[in-house]
C-alpha cells in the first residue's frame, strides 16, 4: 500500500447491467475520456449501488483493467453507440463493453481497439440489430455470437447468448465482474454521470 492510499475490496457487478472494460492507468484517467460530470469518490459498494440506480461508477484497477458499470452509459441500441465505443478506444486504447439483461433477453459486446472496431453483437431479446466484425475465437469457444440472424435459417438461435454467456466472454476477454469480490484495490472509484 502506498502511503495515503486507502485499500477498498472490490463488490461483484453485471447481472442486469452494461459495464465497460478499459485499459487505463487509473480511475481519473478513464473518467476524464468519459467526460464525467458530477464527480465524486466513492468506495465500491456506494459506486456499485449507484451503478445500478442510474449513474456510472469507473473503478480503481483489477490488473490492466478499470471496469466502469453503470445504467448511466449508452446501451447497444442508443443511436451513435459505436461510434462513442470506437472513439473512447482511439483515447485509451482497448475498450470493451458488454451488456446483459435475464429478463428481456438482451445481450451485447463490443471490442474496438486503438479507434478500430474489431467486433460487435447485439442480440435484443427477438433478433440480431448489430452483428460487425469478425467472429472471434472466444466467441466459437463458447458457441455465442457467432451467426447473424437469417429469417431462412432457425439454426441461429442456437448461437444466442444468455446472461452466463455475457460473462463468460467478458472473462476471456477481460474480467467477469460477477467473480471479483473481494479483490483488493488501491484509492477510492469515482462516480458521476455522462453529459447528455
Amino acid at each position: 500500500m502506498v502511503f495515503g492510499i486507502a485499500v477498498d475490496r472490490a463488490v461483484p457487478f453485471g447481472r442486469q447491467c452494461w459495464w465497460l472494460a478499459v485499459t487505463s492507468p487509473d480511475a481519473a484517467t478513464a473518467a476524464d475520456v468519459l467526460g464525467l460530470i458530477r464527480r465524486k469518490r466513492v468506495t465500491w459498494g456506494h459506486g456499485v449501488e449507484l451503478a445500478y440506480g442510474g449513474a456510472v461508477f469507473v473503478t480503481p484497477p483489477i490488473g490492466p483493467w478499470v471496469l466502469v458499470p453503470g445504467r448511466g452509459l449508452p446501451d447497444a441500441a442508443s443511436p451513435g453507440f459505436l461510434e462513442w465505443v470506437v472513439g473512447l478506444s482511439a483515447r485509451l486504447g482497448h475498450v470493451q463493453f458488454f451488456e446483459t439483461h435475464r429478463f428481456t433477453g438482451t445481450s451485447a459486446w463490443v471490442l474496438a481497439v486503438g479507434g478500430r472496431l474489431r467486433r460487435a453483437y447485439h442480440f435484443d431479446g427477438a433478433g440480431v440489430p448489430l452483428f460487425e466484425g469478425e467472429v472471434t475465437v472466444d466467441e466459437v469457444a463458447l458457441g455465442v455470437g457467432t451467426r447473424p440472424e437469417s429469417d431462412d435459417d432457425e439454426t441461429w438461435w442456437d448461437t444466442v447468448p444468455g446472461e452466463g454467456d455475457v460473462l463468460a466472454l467478458a472473462r476471456r476477454w477481460s474480467v467477469d465482474p460477477t467473480t471479483i469480490e473481494g479483490v483488493a484495490t488501491d484509492g477510492d472509484g469515482i462516480t458521476g454521470r455522462l453529459r447528455r
